[in-house]
């Protein structure tokens, strides 16, 4: 695909090869728009000299540069055309160190999606000796990782961070999903996972950056869970135990006799002793040690339950007994469970209780008479 000759071309005689066969192009601008060709031609009737000024106002007209609309360049993997600068007529083309930019009248540049890597000089002499140049170059797919939104330009631009194309050719880089994330520049894989623990979230400065100014992200809205950059911990006192968390809402908090520091897959227990009644505590300082008199055997205990004779009041290791053992009438009574203690010795048992509150620990409330003797 070539650019098309502007007027003071053709009317300097400098035509623009469309293809690789220039001699047409030449010979119509050299034959067609020359007011030298014109003047010399010698036209017999005045049929002749209206078929003459016809020719010549087609010529102008089909040289003129025609308004840069949205697929007015060319498409990738296509060569672009460019005029060169020639000094004797400065006005036809701006120089510049790059013969394959883009504006000026050189030509429309590639489309969108590609680049113009290598500028590259053309000569070709016409079968009438003339001798022409030009400018081309191979407009480049953008690679897999970039992407380019404007037309005309000589590099694509890497994805930001949060962002990956996998495609060539891309006018725009993708955010990355929920759930998914991207610390590095020009990402051509899929984004990864956030781990356990955390969730993608992304902010909406990075999100302007990545939309408004070098990559032009189009036709997306901010999402704070798309686009992430980073994966974000789960608040202390929650966890998450999947990958690819997309949002806060999905961290779960931690239940009673549990707790968690922030980025937690899973909730620790409470250590055996001590218990704890409420959910989404963040430390082991939430666990609270059982009362005298109570005991917690398992972790991650929700309550202490009553393990000695007496309730607020500790006792050796043989009267500790299991959950729901004490403070019921049963456990006065044999009814044939190990380590309960039997009917026949029941006043024998309060008596030595009474006996042991009083003397070791000065307290009446082992007493069922409630005095010491």
């Amino acid at each position: 695909r070539m650019a098309r000759a502007s007027r003071a071309d053709c009317a300097g005689g400098r035509g623009m090869p469309r293809n690789e066969d220039a001699d047409g192009w030449e010979s119509l601008c050299r034959g067609g728009c020359s007011r030298r060709h014109t003047r010399n031609s010698r036209p017999t009737s005045s049929r002749n000299r209206w078929l003459t000024s016809l020719l010549f106002v087609l010529c102008l007209a089909s040289s003129l540069p025609t308004p840069t609309h949205a697929q007015d360049c060319v498409p990738q993997s296509s060569s672009a055309i460019f005029m060169v600068y020639q000094a004797e007529n400065p006005d036809a083309v701006f120089f510049s160190e790059d013969g394959c930019l883009a504006g000026g009248g050189r030509g429309n540049g590639c489309c969108r999606g590609s680049k113009c890597a290598v500028c590259e000089p053309n000569t070709k002499r016409s079968s009438g000796g003339k001798e022409m140049s030009w400018n081309s170059c191979l407009c480049e797919p953008c690679a897999p990782g970039s992407a380019q939104f404007r037309n005309g330009m000589t590099k694509c631009e890497p994805c930001p961070v949060g962002w990956y194309t996998r495609l060539a050719g891309q006018t725009q880089c993708d955010p990355c999903p929920p759930g998914t994330f991207n610390g590095d520049f020009g990402r051509s894989t899929l984004c990864d996972m956030c781990p356990p623990g955390t969730f993608s979230l992304s902010d909406v400065r990075a999100y302007r950056e990545a939309t408004t100014k070098t990559y032009r992200g189009v036709g997306t809205v901010f999402d704070p869970t798309a686009g992430a950059s980073r994966c974000a911990p789960c608040p202390a006192g929650t966890y998450q135990p999947d990958s690819g968390g997309r949002s806060q809402e999905e961290c779960r908090e931690c239940p009673p006799g549990q707790f968690s520091a922030g980025g937690s897959a899973a909730c620790d227990s409470c250590p055996g002793g001590t218990y704890q009644p409420f959910a989404r505590q963040t430390s082991v300082h939430a666990c609270l040690p059982c009362a005298a008199g109570t005991c917690s055997d398992t972790e991650g205990s929700e309550e202490c339950y009553q393990c000695c004779p007496v309730a607020n009041l500790r006792c050796d290791a043989y009267l500790k007994k299991a959950k729901g053992f004490y403070g019921l009438v049963a456990w006065y009574s044999n009814d044939g469970e190990v380590g309960r203690v039997p009917t026949d010795r029941r006043e024998e048992f309060l008596e030595r209780l009474c006996d042991r509150g009083c003397r070791e620990y000065g307290v009446v409330n082992w007493c069922v008479s409630g005095v010491c003797k």
